[in-house]
């Protein structure tokens, strides 16, 4: 990403659960074709819940009973741009749908085609899909009553006991003003921070304001301060190996104290350089890429310094170590 955009990105990390006596065997019955409620306090609910909704009291797998395929639809919304996590690619229906045989509405998608063909009373029907995995997406609905054609169970495939799916949120905002100018500074090869009108200080990256001293700053406060700077805290990252994980080999993760400012630039990643040599006070200068190959996409409002999509590396200045006793107030 070589210019400033909007963030856009996702938080994501998969869940694994246990699904109990009475969410194992509905979720097996989805995988195989049918769609099974629960026989509690003289109605039957579906989804089926494992206490009696009224007095609190544990239900039982014995009291499932099968129903739909069809139903009603009760209430409904349409969804005009499905994301990453809906049911469908297109345009579909959430919609409340009281199976035939229950008397509760479970909510679910209706591939409906277009919002015209959706009413509050209209008749839908369960469709399987070829591939499932004892998961609630193994089932849609669409508009009608003509029951779904058979689905082969797997007899050796045993009851669902656990379900794992992916828990995620997508960010979407765009930079505040003073991050995309650091972020345009960065592209520009240019290292910006803001001098504080209480006292001077210069803080980098900035927040668009002075903590301490409760003061704003505005464009009008913003400074260029040197790629040159003092290490004043490291620690060496052995990668952890978990879903995502990319990297295989051991970095140093530092902080620099950049020449002419005053608070430090944390998430420095220095890979060309060994941690038997690597020092509190070392005096290290940035390497740029070349400018069309900067990349500030990992750059967004609550995190971020000066990337790793901008650099090539730090390398040592040559320059004597500054006494890290000097460093003792910028540890981070």
């Amino acid at each position: 990403m070589t210019a400033v955009h909007d963030v856009d990105f996702t938080l994501e990390y998969p869940y694994t659960r246990s699904t109990g006596p009475i969410v194992g065997p509905w979720l097996t019955g989805l995988r195989d074709g049918r769609i099974l409620g629960l026989r509690v306090g003289g109605r039957v609910v579906c989804p089926p819940v494992e206490y009696d909704p009224d007095t609190g009291v544990s239900t039982s797998p014995d009291d499932l009973t099968e129903v739909g395929p069809a139903g009603t639809v009760t209430a409904w919304t349409w969804v005009c741009a499905p994301t990453s996590k809906h049911p469908f690619a297109q345009p579909f229906a959430f919609a409340q749908i009281r199976l035939d045989g229950a008397d509760t509405a479970m909510l679910h998608a209706v591939d409906a085609g277009d919002m015209a063909a959706m009413s509050t009373g209209m008749r839908v029907v369960a469709r399987f899909r070829p591939e499932r995995r004892g998961a609630v997406t193994d089932v849609y609905f669409v508009p009608g009553d003509e029951p779904p054609p058979p689905v082969e169970a797997d007899p050796d495939a045993g009851s669902v006991e656990t379900t794992e799916h992916l828990i995620g949120v997508r960010i979407r905002e765009p930079l505040f003003p003073f991050r995309a100018r650091f972020a345009r500074g960065l592209l520009e090869g240019r290292i910006l921070g803001q001098r504080s009108p209480a006292d001077g200080k210069v803080h980098v990256p900035s927040r668009g304001y002075d903590a301490l001293n409760r003061v704003a700053m505005g464009p009008e406060h913003d400074v260029e301060v040197a790629d040159v700077g003092t290490v004043t805290s490291f620690t060496e990252i052995a990668p952890i190996q978990y879903h995502g994980q990319t990297e295989t080999e051991p970095w140093i993760r530092c902080s620099v104290l950049l020449d002419s400012a005053d608070t430090t630039v944390g998430g420095i990643d220095v890979r060309h350089i060994g941690v038997e040599e690597f020092r509190v006070g070392m005096r290290l200068r940035m390497v740029w890429k070349p400018e069309g190959e900067r990349d500030v996409s990992a750059i967004e409002n609550r995190w971020g310094g000066i990337t790793g999509g901008v650099y090539e590396r730090w390398e040592p200045t040559g320059e004597p170590d500054v006494d890290p006793e000097l460093l003792k107030d910028h540890p981070f």
